[in-house]
């Protein structure tokens, strides 16, 4: 009986990652949990929790050809170390929370430069400039926060409007020295600029689209699933929604004579070759849609750890089972080539 093939799942904690358990027995694969402090450099083994398809058990074993780099943040020091063993790009998934201008630069330098919104990191003039030509502006963290601290600031006879989530203002600002001091207190670490657009609603709700990216069994990128998100009624943002649901219908009911999902599927794609040369190897990544009332399609941010389990709500057990298993089936490609 053939020997299956190990994948490994690079982690800074020594427990069982449970998510892939079922996927792992589709895939037909042993995982290999692998912690950093838990190698052994001399010979090339790690002491790993390894699931056979039944049960993790602990485990010495070879270090896996291939590695799912499932840490959030930036590049782990020791992926490069294990890639001088396993080969170049054999871990997948190099960093984990995008850096927001980093990616805005890839992005205007490719093809797609048309799809984002004006962006420009935060500091006092350009603010200035981009209040004086747009009037309302969202101000967000360069590097993710789950879609915290994610601010709209809008200015009306005079007077500057900041509101945090809601359209109801949570401070109001009479001069410009007022404002930027109250700034300075919440612009601490790095922040951007960004043109604000008004997007379509569903029910009275604005909503974006989430199309989620995965390099399948043969290294190419493909579109595993889409969803919509619904805000809730008074807010401007859609990370705390009312309701998922389904890309496709929200897409037709709300633009029933454009194929915009054709689009999307295509800037995805794009997007995401785009960013493997600033941000290294990658397997999976979602990219965040907003369309305005004329349907024009807008990048509004790509995500470099997608929450798999946002999918689940949509109700379709065989999509999930794809979704989990395609990182899998990446990196068996990557394990045997």
């Amino acid at each position: 009986m053939t020997a299956k093939a190990q994948i490994g799942l690079l982690t800074p904690f020594f427990r069982p990652i449970e998510g892939y358990q079922t996927a792992a027995v589709n895939v037909n694969i042993d995982l290999v949990v692998v912690t950093p402090n838990r190698i052994n450099w001399q010979t090339n083994e790690v002491d790993a929790l390894l699931y056979n398809g039944h049960e993790w058990v602990p485990s010495t074993v070879p270090i896996p050809k291939a590695i799912y780099n499932r840490y959030y943040g930036p590049k782990p020091k020791v992926i490069n170390r294990l890639e001088l063993i396993i080969g170049k790009n054999k871990v997948f998934n190099h960093i984990t929370r995008f850096d927001k201008w980093k990616t805005h630069e890839a992005l205007a330098s490719s093809a797609l430069k048309s799809h984002l919104p004006n962006t420009v990191p935060y500091d006092p003039e350009h603010l200035k400039d981009f209040l004086g030509s747009f009037g309302e502006v969202i101000l967000k963290p360069a590097r993710g926060q789950c879609g915290k601290e994610i601010y709209l600031l809008k200015v009306k006879q005079g007077i500057y409007h900041l509101h945090q989530g809601t359209r109801s203002p949570v401070a109001s600002f009479h001069s410009w020295h007022n404002l930027l001091a109250g700034l300075e207190v919440l612009t601490k670490k790095d922040f951007l600029l960004q043109k604000f657009i008004p997007l379509a609603t569903f029910d009275g709700r604005i909503f974006d689209v989430r199309l989620l990216l995965q390099k399948d069994g043969q290294g190419d990128w493909q579109v595993s699933g889409a969803l919509t998100r619904l805000a809730l009624r008074y807010s401007y943002v859609t990370n705390i929604c009312h309701a998922i649901v389904s890309a496709q219908d929200t897409l037709k009911k709300v633009f029933p004579a454009d194929d915009i999902m054709s689009e999307l599927e295509r800037i995805s794609i794009e997007a995401a070759r785009s960013l493997e040369e600033p941000f290294g190897s990658l397997g999976e990544l979602s990219v965040d849609f907003g369309l305005d009332q004329q349907a024009k399609t807008w990048i509004i941010e790509l995500n470099a750890k997608p929450m798999k389990s946002l999918f689940g709500s949509l109700g379709q057990p065989q999509l999930m089972s794809a979704i989990y298993e395609q990182p899998l089936r990446y990196a068996l490609h990557l394990a045997t080539t």
